[in-house]
């Protein structure tokens, strides 16, 4: 099977320079009608499509970086995944920092071009306590 993951880290990257250049336009193409945002914030909070569109400048990222992505397909699907350097701006403050991000592509039904369809995204926890407890079961180290 072909590796997928340089296309698909390509949707990534442009999805994320509509986002950062505030581009409602570019940022529509990208996103299925049914997107929906997950954020990993206590309580967790879904944004839906227009949800997030509308938020406009009032949530902006600002900067990004992505960092050992990975996409897998799925049946018709795509699964990215990856870690995230994200600068965000909410309202008057800012969220920044690392971010686990999993995201859901599915073809359109027009013109069949890969769309968004759901993000989840969570911050990195920095104690390794946990991530190096779970590595400890993994059975082929």
């Amino acid at each position: 099977m072909a590796d997928v993951t340089p296309e698909f880290e390509a949707l990534e990257i442009a999805l994320m320079r509509a986002w950062m250049e505030a581009d409602r336009r570019a940022l529509k193409s990208h996103l299925a009608a049914d997107c929906v945002l997950m954020f990993g914030t206590a309580p967790p909070v879904l944004l839906d499509r227009a949800s997030f569109l509308a938020a406009g400048r009032g949530f902006a990222l600002t900067g990004f970086r992505l960092r050992e992505v990975t996409a897998r397909r799925h049946g018709g699907n795509v699964w990215f995944t990856g870690h995230a350097e994200l600068e965000l701006a909410l309202g008057r403050g800012s969220w920044s920092g690392g971010f686990l991000l999993t995201d859901l592509w599915r073809r359109g039904r027009i013109g069949r071009r890969w769309k968004l369809a759901e993000r989840s995204l969570a911050p990195v926890e920095a104690d390794r306590t946990f991530s190096d407890a779970i590595r400890a079961l993994q059975l082929w180290r």
